[in-house]
């Protein structure tokens, strides 16, 4: 019997390996490629000359038209990416090859499909790897998108977000939950589920806000199953070539049993960990080519209702659509806006400018940097309406701006405000500028900004209402705790020994703050210290009136903290000063983070 070209059957039998693995004759490639595999298996070293004769034909082995042959040269394929120091110039060709051809076939091509991709990913071509994994998710051929759907799970699963990040492919998974094929929406969830072990919940909310009701709460249902802090931990499991120190560490401490030793798995699991900004993988939405064409005219109405009616409605646009595109045009938008806060006598139209406000702020960050000024300038004014809800929403509003700007271009407002004639708004301030100055450092407060805002400050200690006296105290302990008493006492001698010891019981309770308005010290617990902060700059109860002006009069309590910046006095462990509040119904906060994420460091290889 003759073969495709003809000759004796033992005449291809003759040719050298890289030559039968070309041959017309399907059982000529499928001998080649065994041969291959033991070839590639016996080099005695990864630069071996035999590799680099194979690198332009690896790719033809993955589209092999013979399914018994194509096989065999996956198993050829595995060792030359295992082996060849070479074999990541070839992850182009062949990783789509085998993602079009191998992942709709038999169990064990497909199998033998996953093995080669994810080694890939161990010899450092997961950035590669990814990018032909999300083109799959486009195919039409429903197998092929469950498999490249389980490849991303394995992937991060066993390399880990670090390695394999989850930000580029997770915009395209989501729309897959509604997919018409049932074991493509079951894998989209499977992954879904993997993500949420490594990037938590917080994380994962906002980029599935949109999902369908009855999709989130399956994926819901899989969230509460799962034990983070247990079993389903994630884990690296597997490592890339460069990541051998970590593997071995990681081999060392799952060996022994102490308990010091599992410690060390979770500060190795720490490192592999990807650092993930939800609002980074949001998309940009254009919101002013969304607003309703009477937008403006119905903003303007004399109508409390359609006013209100419009808010609602950008309220809703910008809730959903919460990053805004940073290079549109705000000002006319921010302009109404700051009308509608400044002299609109409707309370609940105030509320829902100023949570309107709140999410622009968190949306553009830096971007509302020509904005926060203004925007604090009214809502500080606007302190004046006393009632609880409304102080809340102002100081939400507050919050958000703040980072967009800094003391010093802030100092000129602040000061006009800091002497106004109703008193609660001078409390309020302070109590605002405590957790700016809960933020600052002595790069962002240098001694010439600092000498704007204490006058003012030690002015108000000495003030008749109680609430004015008390804030101003509270300021003035935490620029106290913030900069160190070499730094403020000089300006303060004219006050007299209790008001002295009053600014450092105030300095001894309070939280320094880092720019994400998180507490600079790591030993004390988030949530305790969150509740502390958020509480010394509520609005709390409304305890005593004086002056015509209805007070808010902190209460102060201690809560533990770690030991502050050198620069600070030397005390016992801080706490925060905090207040207690009766009010009720507080507005709901935006969903973004009030504070710009500030990019952490890397930290260096153990």
């Amino acid at each position: 019997m003759a073969t495709a070209v003809g000759g004796d059957d033992n005449e291809w039998q003759k040719l050298p390996c890289e030559e039968k693995v070309q041959h017309k004759a399907w059982k000529a490639r499928m001998t080649g490629y065994e041969e291959c595999a033991k070839l590639f298996r016996t080099q005695d070293s990864d630069k071996s000359s035999e590799f680099s004769k194979y690198l332009g034909l690896v790719k033809k082995f993955v589209i092999d038209p013979n399914e018994n042959a194509r096989e065999k040269a996956l198993d050829a394929l595995l060792v030359f990416v295992e082996e060849a120091q070479v074999a990541g110039k070839t992850v182009g060709e062949v990783a789509s090859g085998l993602i079009s051809k191998c992942l709709n076939g038999r169990a064990k091509m497909k199998e033998r499909a996953f093995d080669i991709l994810l080694m890939y990913i161990e010899i450092e071509k997961q950035t590669d790897i990814e990018e032909e994994l999300i083109k799959g998710l486009e195919n039409k051929q429903p197998k092929i998108v469950q498999a490249c759907l389980e490849l991303l799970r394995r992937g991060l699963s066993e390399f880990g977000s670090k390695v394999l990040p989850i930000k580029p492919f997770l915009k395209q998974v989501v729309p897959l939950l509604e997919d018409r094929d049932k074991n493509v929406r079951d894998e989209a969830k499977l992954l879904l589920v993997e993500i949420y072990k490594w990037i938590g919940k917080q994380t994962l909310m906002p980029m599935i806000q949109n999902v369908k009701p009855i999709q989130m709460q399956e994926l819901q249902t899989e969230f509460d199953k799962l034990d983070l802090n247990g079993a389903d931990k994630p884990r690296q499991t597997r490592f890339l070539r460069s990541q051998q120190d970590l593997k071995q560490k990681m081999e060392q401490t799952q060996a022994s049993t102490t308990v010091s030793s599992s410690v060390t798995v979770d500060d190795v699991t720490v490192e592999l960990q990807e650092d993930l900004d939800p609002f980074e993988m949001l998309e940009a939405v254009n919101i002013l080519d969304r607003l309703a064409k009477d937008f403006f005219d119905k903003i303007e109405s004399k109508q409390w209702k359609e006013r209100k009616e419009v808010l609602d409605d950008l309220l809703t646009l910008l809730t959903q659509n919460p990053k805004p595109t940073s290079d549109s045009d705000y000002f006319e938008l921010i302009k109404a806006l700051k009308k509608i806060i400044s002299k609109d006598s409707n309370i609940p139209v105030v509320l829902v400018a100023a949570k309107c406000l709140t999410a622009l702020a968190k949306g553009l960050k830096k971007a509302f940097k020509s904005h926060a000024v203004g925007v604090l300038e009214v809502c500080l004014d606007r302190f004046r309406e006393k009632k609880p809800n409304v102080i809340e929403a102002l100081r939400e509003t507050c919050e958000a701006s703040y980072p967009a700007t800094n003391l010093d271009q802030l100092s000129e407002v602040a000061i006009g405000v800091l002497a106004h004639k109703t008193p609660i708004v001078r409390q309020c301030t302070q109590q605002f500028l405590t957790k700016c100055f809960a933020m600052a450092t002595q790069t962002t407060l240098p001694k010439k900004v600092l000498k704007i805002y204490l006058p003012a400050l030690v002015k108000n200690t000495g003030e008749a209402d109680a609430g004015v006296r008390d804030s101003a105290f509270e300021s003035l302990g935490m620029l106290w705790k913030c900069l160190g008493e070499k730094h403020i006492l000089p300006h303060i001698t004219e006050l007299d020994e209790l008001k002295l010891n009053k600014i450092k019981e105030y300095a001894e309770k309070s939280i320094l703050l880092n720019a994400r308005g998180e507490p600079r010290s790591s030993g004390t617990s988030t949530a305790a210290v969150s509740k502390s902060v958020a509480s010394s700059i509520n609005t709390a109860t409304m305890t005593k009136k004086s002056g015509g002006a209805t007070i808010v009069k902190p209460d102060v309590t201690a809560d533990k903290d770690e030991e502050s910046t050198s620069s600070a006095p030397t005390t016992k462990p801080t706490t925060a000063v905090k207040k207690k509040s009766t009010t009720t119904n507080k507005p709901a906060a935006t969903t973004n983070e009030p504070v710009e994420e500030k990019k952490r460091e890397p930290r260096p290889p153990k």
